[in-house]
């Protein structure tokens, strides 16, 4: 009988040491689902517009341009295109500004202050030009 006694004390023992053992893990596990975590994450900047078609300054041309850009502080689109000549000129009305476009060969069409994905409708109205005028779009992150 006392080998039985001892078996169960023994077991009783080991039981127990398991529940030492093991409960420290439950609480710990318990503990850690409560805490929180902040997770970063770096994503590099990406800005791009696209015209629907060749921006080119007629009378009456219209088109669309998407303007795309994730920086958060936002973005500039400019034009470029060939110096205008003496006596040519040429506006345009982009979204919800109207530009008469500089003589220079450079015009700012939109400033953002926030990072956006948008599509821009564009239109040329009282343009005199002697030979062709083609913009070219480019977008940079501000």
């Amino acid at each position: 009988m006392s080998s039985v006694l001892n078996k169960r004390a023994a077991l009783a023992s080991f039981a127990a040491l398991l529940g030492a053992i093991a409960v420290p893990g439950l609480a710990e596990a318990k503990n850690t689902a409560s805490q929180t975590f902040r997770i970063t994450a770096r994503v590099p900047v990406a800005c791009w517009v696209r015209p629907d078609r060749t921006v080119q300054a007629g009378e009456g041309m219209t088109g669309n341009v998407v303007e795309a850009c994730n920086n958060p502080g936002g973005y500039t689109v400019t034009a470029q295109y060939r110096p205008l000549m003496e006596g040519e000129s040429a506006r345009m009305i982009y979204g919800d500004r109207s530009l008469e476009l500089s003589p220079t060969g450079g015009q700012e069409l939109r400033r953002s202050n926030m990072a956006t994905i948008r599509s821009v409708a564009y239109r040329f109205d009282n343009v005199s030009v002697e030979t062709p005028l083609t913009l070219s779009l480019t977008i940079q992150p501000l």
